[in-house]
């Protein structure tokens, strides 16, 4: 067995790495209510409130900006916030080890792919169907072909 980790390690840290950042602007959501520790200047996670800006402002994406009581997306944040972002956690972890990735390792990296992938898919197929009222056609493109759909094929 070789003591050196496979690429695709390194491949997919980077990417859980990507999601745990987007994770983060998702809990500064109405949904959350972490508010407290978010939006006073001096709050320790007030950063991500800049994040969050940002994220709205360039990719102009619907669901961050969104306060519909029972709406799915707000289900999928508290998915987000119960199994994706522990299981991301562990994972990263798990792949900075210089060691191989670990059985229990190999076990959450699929949970965490198969829930990603469906709540990701959900939300793509929920976009498909949004109308240019909603969403404009190029940031649909941009939303779905550059942030949404690599993680739902991943």
């Amino acid at each position: 067995m070789s003591l050196h980790k496979p690429f695709l390690d390194y491949l997919y840290l980077f990417i859980v790495v990507l999601h745990l950042t987007a994770m983060l602007g998702e809990f500064n959501q109405p949904v959350v209510r972490m508010e407290s520790l978010c939006q006073p200047r001096g709050s320790p996670f007030h950063f991500l409130v800049a994040y969050r800006q940002w994220y709205i402002t360039t990719m102009s994406d619907p669901y961050y900006d969104l306060d519909i009581p029972g709406h799915f997306f707000e289900f999928l944040v508290y998915v987000e916030l119960v199994v994706q972002f522990p299981l991301a956690l562990y994972l990263t972890h798990a792949l900075l080890s210089k060691q191989r990735i670990s059985g229990s390792g190999e076990l959450a990296a699929v949970v965490y792919g198969a829930v990603t992938g469906l709540c990701t898919a959900i939300v793509c197929n929920d976009m498909w169907h949004l109308g240019p009222e909603v969403i404009t056609h190029e940031a649909k493109q941009t939303l779905l072909f550059g942030a949404y759909l690599p993680y739902a094929v991943i």
